[in-house]
């Protein structure tokens, strides 16, 4: 790969963001241009089960066949 696609991977991967919807704002933005979708997945919660600590956006057609 090149530096070029490498930082751009890194760029977009590493990202955080202040709310679930924001981060699946940029990453359903991010896809189109490319030419896929996303979907939401996998979700970790807190210890009190109130707040999301990690969601994970990925390809709309991971895991599926």
């Amino acid at each position: 790969a090149s530096d070029e696609s490498m930082f751009e991977y890194l760029n977009v991967v590493s990202k955080m963001f202040g709310s679930e919807a924001e981060g699946y704002e940029f990453y359903n933005k991010y896809a189109l241009e490319k030419g896929f979708s996303v979907r939401k997945s996998y979700v970790e919660w807190d210890g009190s089960n109130k707040y999301i600590i990690l969601r994970k956006i990925v390809c709309s057609r991971q895991g599926r066949i």
